[in-house]
């Protein structure tokens, strides 16, 4: 996909939108997804039913927001993995089931980029900070491009090595690029 050039907004506006903007909104795309190898790793992640491993599987993702907290909902290759994700300060909280990942987003003129910083356990009001090497992590980043925007995740625990990766492009829903 080729990069934005200057004075091209049209794309780094939706980049924008997408993750920073109004709700709800959708997108949808390809993705190449990357899982774990060590036996620890793929036990987890069937246990979390997390994307099966496979080149250009299809992405749809849709956000809303109820209350400050935006739902992240992502079909990828038939399975689900869904997400609430919320401001605390300067920092981007995220959960799903009991996990719970502190990140630090930093945005530029055409790109996000989202780093850990923490990562808990939690149930219900009780949180449980987690040792560095037991939590989860997560980083992110998502470039525009001039038709959408190139997205690459990594989900892993120190002590256990990666779960999840997975790196493509994302389009908005109805577009002629989607």
């Amino acid at each position: 996909m080729p990069a934005v050039g200057r004075g091209d907004y049209r794309c780094v506006t939706w980049l924008y939108r997408f993750h920073l903007g109004e709700r709800p909104v959708v997108g949808v795309g390809r993705l190449d997804v990357v899982r774990g190898s060590s036996l620890l790793s793929r036990c987890l992640g069937m246990l979390l039913r997390l994307p099966r491993q496979g080149a250009g599987q299809p992405l749809r993702v849709w956000i809303e927001e109820y209350d400050g907290i935006e739902t992240w909902h992502r079909l990828i290759g038939g399975r689900h993995l869904d997400s609430r994700q919320r401001r605390d300060g300067d920092l981007l909280v995220e959960s799903a089931g009991v996990a719970e990942l502190r990140m630090r987003m930093q945005v530029t003129d055409d790109s996000i980029t989202i780093a850990p910083v923490s990562g808990a356990l939690r149930v219900g009001r009780l949180r449980s900070p987690l040792p560095d090497a037991l939590a989860p992590h997560s980083a992110a980043t998502a470039t525009a491009t001039a038709d959408g925007f190139e997205v690459a995740v990594r989900i892993w625990i120190p002590w256990v090595g990666l779960l999840v990766a997975y790196r493509g492009y994302v389009y908005e829903e109805g577009s002629s690029d989607g």
